[in-house]
């Protein structure tokens, strides 16, 4: 979304006054962020660009009002109401936005140990948390399990044509191949492990949406993909994100944020032993995301190209790794 958005249009919506400062902030591929400076109070303007559902928004903001009810010891978002009363705002065009209060703190870093081992001990809390819930309103998004139907128009065929849509992608035809055979493993487990415990989890929970302040996790952010699946999906999401190519610390940070997880939360040993499955349910459904994107032409091939590298190596080394070190990693 570009710079020269005007921003007044959606905070007129809101009761703001003495408006001193719109600023650029970090923003993902689902949503434009913008901080907001007011007589001497500061808010996070969130613009969603994936999707034009005021039910997704509604029902992430009714999960955070849930948790804000709980005895957590972070922080979660607290969004604002507008003129009208409501949480959500709804542009011309259609465009939600959302108003929140600002968290104050900084992101955490993968290379600070102790935000890892934090970030670990926060995921246990707020899985906890989580699963007390009991909102009024459905999930919005499928369950990682479900990855056939979710992308059945991006189906094996379809996802191996990517490769001809370039000389970038078909250098990458074996990555294709080798993930696409992932996926017909994978879909064969998919019914065991849709019989783990379930819950409501964030399904997006990284680094890149918490909030630090010194060695500590005081934040969790971006509930928009909150949904009911697997319970233990929450840890294979976070440390997926931590094995990056050309990271040689990644093994010691997994190991960090495992022991912060299972001080606060032991999970099933069922659940432990199908991690690795769901690591890579994780990547490969990343992967047919941004497939998804490229074929609706949301993104430039690059991003692909990136992503399929990522998830090619982190499934290779699971493959490689995880069963062998499963005692090290327990």
């Amino acid at each position: 979304m570009s710079d020269s958005l005007d921003f007044t249009a959606y905070l007129k919506e809101y009761e703001i006054h003495e408006l001193c400062e719109v600023e650029n902030r970090e923003s993902g591929m689902n949503n434009t962020t913008r901080m907001v400076t007011s007589g001497g109070q500061r808010f996070v303007l969130r613009i969603y660009n994936n999707h034009k559902d005021a039910d997704i928004v509604r029902l992430e903001h009714e999960v955070l009002a849930e948790l804000k009810r709980q005895e957590i010891s972070f922080a979660v978002p607290v969004p604002v109401r507008n003129k009208q009363g409501d949480t959500v705002t709804i542009a011309k065009d259609g465009t939600l936005s959302s108003l929140f209060h600002y968290i104050e703190g900084d992101r955490p870093s993968v290379a600070n140990t102790a935000h890892v081992y934090a970030l670990g001990i926060t995921a246990a809390e707020l899985t906890k948390a989580l699963g007390r819930i009991q909102p009024t309103r459905k999930p919005m998004y499928s369950p990682y399990y479900q990855l056939e139907s979710t992308y059945a128009t991006m189906d094996g065929a379809a996802f191996l044509a990517m490769a001809d849509r370039s000389e970038q992608l078909a250098a990458r035809r074996s990555s294709f191949i080798a993930l696409n055979e992932e996926r017909q493993r994978l879909s064969a487990e998919c019914d065991q492990l849709a019989r783990l415990p379930q819950q409501w989890i964030h399904g997006d929970l990284v680094f890149n949406n918490t909030v630090s302040q010194g060695d500590a996790i005081i934040g969790v952010l971006d509930f928009e993909f909150a949904t009911v699946d697997v319970r233990a999906m929450e840890l294979a999401v976070i440390i997926v994100d931590l094995i990056k190519p050309g990271d040689s610390s990644f093994h010691e940070q997994i190991k960090l944020l495992l022991q912060g997880y299972r001080s606060a939360l032991s999970l099933s040993e069922q659940e432990d032993k199908q991690l690795s499955s769901l690591m890579k349910l994780r990547l490969l459904d990343v992967a047919l995301h941004f497939a998804v994107r490229l074929r609706d032409q949301l993104d430039k091939e690059e991003v692909l190209c990136g992503i399929i590298d990522q998830s090619m190596f982190g499934c290779q080394w699971i493959n490689d790794n995880w069963e062998d070190e499963t005692d090290e990693f327990s």
